[in-house]
């Protein structure tokens, strides 16, 4: 699986955006905080407190509680956004009103809009993009925790390099080996 680049996750997130709000915050939240589309789509009112997102991971990861990312840029500013939505959601119910074949649609949508290859053009795309940015800064088992992994192992596999990034790394290092 490939990973979105920075500037794909913009494109996508501005095509959205300018469709719908909702599908904006949601693909920003499944980005942001790695999560699969059954996790986005399970998001209820009382997972967000006090500046945080909690939510019970699936397929055998742990329960993960993250800070509401607040950033300068507006198209990446989940925080203001998601607590908006939090206040005006009716108890009981799902933040965002959509099953996870619904919401796969509506990444489907807007990556086609935004020009994103249809290969990338699903939500673990998200997950996989957010880890691949992280791993390197943030080091591996910080990622490891904040995707709820239980295992190394898990997470290991987005060390893993594309053929196409292998091939402008090994390019680029031998343009700067061949100046000196």
């Amino acid at each position: 699986m490939q990973a979105l680049t920075r500037d794909e996750v913009r494109r996508l997130l501005q095509a959205a955006r300018a469709h719908r709000e909702r599908d904006w915050l949601m693909i920003l939240v499944a980005f942001l905080h790695g999560l699969r589309a059954s996790e986005v789509t399970g998001i209820t009112p009382d997972a967000v407190k006090d500046g945080y997102l909690t939510v019970q991971r699936l397929k055998g990861s742990r329960k993960t509680t993250q800070t509401l990312i607040a950033n300068e840029d507006p198209l990446f500013n989940e925080r203001d956004a998601l607590v908006d939505l939090v206040r005006k959601s009716k108890p009981g119910r799902t933040l965002f009103g959509v099953g996870r074949r619904h919401f796969w649609r509506i990444v489907q949508r807007h990556a086609r809009t935004a020009g994103i290859p249809k290969h990338k053009a699903h939500p673990h795309a998200l997950k996989h993009s957010i880890a691949m940015e992280t791993i390197r800064s943030a080091g591996i088992q910080n990622v490891q925790r904040y995707l709820g992994h239980k295992s190394l192992a898990s997470t290991g596999a987005y060390l893993q390099v594309s053929d196409e990034a292998a091939g402008t790394a090994i390019a680029k290092a031998l343009r700067t080996r061949s100046r000196v």
